[in-house]
């Protein structure tokens, strides 16, 4: 591989159209090739017995699968250098042998799966969990829609929420949206600080904010111009993390956060926000 790349899941359905829209506008950005990737299992159980059977009807349908797709991607950016490649076995196991190498990962929540009315797709839920780069989860055809111009990072203090913070700054930087940190807190005992005092409430608070100052320094040195609001809420984190991600261009999380345990690759909230977030998500590593 030559640089950097970024790899998108294809299989043909509207939402993994939109992540190479999306995956385009990424590289493009960047000065990345684009990689578009189709895996196919002949023994996936929607097929039905003889489905697709043929070598040349399942080689003539994916060229003209990753035909479409790049042509989706040459629509956003003319110039952007688009590679393909197909391969044998399941999308999951393929997209994360790919994200070894890459710099993205990008795919549909939900592609023509068994499952395909879920929130969140089996495939996606996969990569999602076991990526080594981060990934970037379209789970709504209008991903792409212009004008949006707000960032939302769910932050906890954990190192990992501090790494998905500088990620969305740095997004910010590049495209010039404002940024919306949001940590939220559900009380669950008498000994949470958010059932306390609203002194020993203040204390919490300001606790937060000043890790994220201090995550954020150098940065907002190089850079004052962007916009960084941040708030502090009592409230479960997965609701207020998808009430703001409402008019958002991006939502960013860390894979984990504060809780779980050693060897977790995602956490809970993590997942549960990838199938109700109303923008595109990022888990970052």
């Amino acid at each position: 591989m030559r640089g950097p790349r970024v790899v998108v899941g294809v299989d043909g359905s509207p939402l993994s159209m939109a992540a190479v829209r999306r995956g385009a506008r990424v590289a493009s950005a960047r000065g990345m090739t684009l990689h578009l990737l189709h895996a196919f299992a002949p023994d996936l159980p929607m097929l039905g017995f003889g489905a697709l059977a043929d070598d040349s009807v399942v080689t003539t349908h994916t060229q003209r699968l990753l035909t479409a797709a790049t042509a989706h991607a040459h629509a956003v950016d003319p110039a952007l250098p688009v590679t393909t490649a197909s391969r044998d076995g399941y999308a999951s196991q393929a997209l994360v042998d790919a994200s070894r190498t890459a710099a993205l990962v990008v795919v549909g929540a939900m592609g023509y799966g068994v499952l395909s009315r879920a929130s969140v797709g089996a495939v996606a839920m996969q990569v999602v969990t076991h990526a080594r780069c981060p990934v970037l989860v379209v789970g709504h055809e209008g991903a792409e829609a212009p004008g949006l111009d707000r960032i939302v990072v769910g932050v906890d203090g954990s190192k990992p929420s501090l790494r998905a913070l500088a990620v969305a700054f740095d997004e910010a930087v590049l495209t010039g949206a404002s940024l919306d940190v949001v940590h939220a807190w559900e009380p669950r005992s008498a000994s949470d600080p958010t059932l306390a005092s609203d002194s020993s409430w203040s204390a919490y608070e300001s606790d937060l904010e000043q890790r994220v100052e201090a995550a954020l320094a150098g940065r907002r040195a190089e850079h004052p111009d962007i916009k960084v609001d941040y708030e502090v809420v009592r409230e479960e984190p997965v609701r207020a993390l998808v009430e703001r991600s409402r008019g958002a261009a991006l939502t960013v999380v860390g894979s984990r956060g504060a809780g779980g345990f050693h060897g977790l690759h995602v956490g809970s909230t993590a997942l549960r926000v990838m199938g109700r977030s109303q923008s595109p998500i990022l888990f970052t590593r």
